[in-house]
């Protein structure tokens, strides 16, 4: 197969192996990285049929099989052991394989893309390194935003200035007060200043001051010796701060520290020191503190609520959260980043119907990205079918009546213009199921594409891919 010096270059160029099938499995190219991986000569592979190496063994699945007969990109792993080739021993690679349609709709080629797993990490180390920042592009990842390098929702403008900043000054020790609405995401900041800078190597420490009383906040921050109070264990307990010796200490509403226990934080801040209750000595820990609020601090040191000069000890970096209605960018990535969980935790193929996405950027959210995660949960528990069809979004997330709202509907609405259902306008006249099915999904993949003006938007709000969407507006002539 000629793809001509450029691209074949290009290609060549790429350190992962890509392959080139035709509609019968035979090898038409492979650049060098895949010829490396596999042990062969370019001449030897492009002489087989993929179905060659299962026969002999070689490969114990054929995964273009799986991509020709559902006609869809196939992820999986394979073991390899090629005879007679450069790799001594059998080894296992990520296999991401993809369909080339033609003209008739059919798969006419096949392009995969290879990695051994023994180097499967390689970019990501790469990338941890040179200490890049990912910001969220779609849905998929594990629950919530654990705040590590590459899980943060950001596509906002707000947000994304936000985590500039938080990474440029997560290598410093510098106190950093993080404030903010309750729900906005303050341990996610919190957590990813701490995983990008020295300390990321031990785990954060974290403690809401809201969540003890003030008899219990004073043992589990400073800790205590062994019978210093009735109850107290018989062999003592470390305290928080000197649990995150050589870590981050994550103080949350910091705001509700009682002020008795000021002073005493402010000491061991300015002195890089604590003192067990119930202890003499003085014990050296070398922490990074940050807190966080969610009222106006300074409004609390004015009220004689805080001290003022914790205040300034802890206000050196202060970075603010906006409230998710001051960015509402971020509303539709968050809410597909938490439909895929829950779809995966609850095992659903719930999909958000178009207008629902658009009740979803409109409502102000006032329990910000904690509502909507919550919201999504229970949308995907609650809604019959597979579209989630809401009326009234404040009813819902509001949990004022959690039955109003939802369409239960197991079908999606049938709000593009048509005035009775598509099958009653054309029974008798001598369609089959299939093209009535074509008839179906040209008209809804149409309307996806008017209301949502762009292939991306239209795949979100229909729960497929791009480029699924891209094959049907290829395959309809739609505009």
């Amino acid at each position: 197969m000629n793809l001509g010096p450029f691209y074949e270059l290009m290609l060549d160029n790429i350190p992962d192996g890509i392959y080139i099938l035709d509609n019968q499995g035979n090898y038409l190219f492979a650049n060098s990285a895949y010829i490396h991986i596999i042990g062969m000569s370019k001449a030897e592979l492009l002489a087989y049929n993929v179905h060659d190496f299962k026969t002999s063994n070689q490969i114990d699945f054929c995964i273009s099989d799986v991509v020709y007969r559902e006609k869809r990109r196939v992820v999986m792993f394979q073991d390899v052991d090629i005879a007679n080739s450069q790799r001594s021993n059998p080894f296992r690679q990520l296999v991401i394989s993809n369909p080339v349609f033609g003209p008739d709709g059919e798969v006419q080629n096949i392009i995969a893309i290879c990695r051994p797993i023994d180097t499967i990490n390689d970019f990501y180390n790469e990338a941890m390194t040179r200490g890049t920042i990912s910001t969220f592009s779609g849905p998929g990842r594990d629950e919530g935003l654990s705040g590590s390098r590459d899980d943060i929702v950001a596509e906002s403008d707000a947000m994304k200035e936000l985590l500039r900043v938080a990474r440029e000054i997560s290598d410093f020790d510098t106190s950093v007060l993080i404030s903010g609405e309750s729900g906005t995401g303050k341990e996610v900041i919190a957590q990813y200043i701490h995983s990008h800078g020295r300390r990321a190597g031990r785990e954060m420490v974290v403690i809401n001051c809201a969540s003890l009383p003030e008899n219990l906040l004073e043992a589990e921050l400073f800790g205590y010796e062994k019978g210093a109070f009735t109850g107290a264990s018989a062999t003592g307990k470390k305290g928080l701060i000197e649990a995150a010796d050589g870590s981050t200490l994550f103080l949350d509403e910091i705001n509700s520290l009682p002020i008795a226990l000021q002073g005493k934080l402010l000491r061991a801040l300015e002195t890089k020191t604590i003192q067990r209750i119930g202890s003499t000595s003085l014990k050296k820990v070398d922490f990074r503190l940050v807190s966080a609020t969610n009222e106006d601090l300074w409004k609390a040191v004015e009220e004689k609520r805080f001290r003022a000069d914790l205040f300034y000890r802890l206000n050196v970096i202060p970075l603010e959260i906006a409230p998710l209605r001051e960015r509402k960018d971020d509303v539709i990535p968050l809410a597909l980043h938490f439909l895929s969980h829950y779809n995966k935790k609850y095992t659903k193929s719930k999909t958000f119907a178009g207008n629902t996405m658009q009740e979803m950027r409109n409502y102000d959210w006032p329990g910000n990205v904690r509502e909507l995660k919550n919201f999504v949960e229970r949308s995907v528990v609650m809604s019959a079918g597979d579209y989630i069809e809401i009326t009234n979004i404040q009813g819902i997330a509001a949990s004022h009546d959690r039955r109003v709202g939802f369409d239960h509907r197991s079908a999606p609405p049938q709000s593009y213009g048509v005035q009775m259902p598509i099958y009653q306008q054309l029974w008798g006249k001598g369609l089959s199921l299939q093209e009535y099915l074509e008839r179906c999904e040209r008209e809804y993949v149409q309307y996806a594409l008017t209301t949502y003006k762009s292939s991306y938007a239209a795949a979100a709000a229909l729960g497929t891919s791009q480029s699924s969407i891209m094959r049907r507006k290829r395959k309809y002539s739609l505009s």
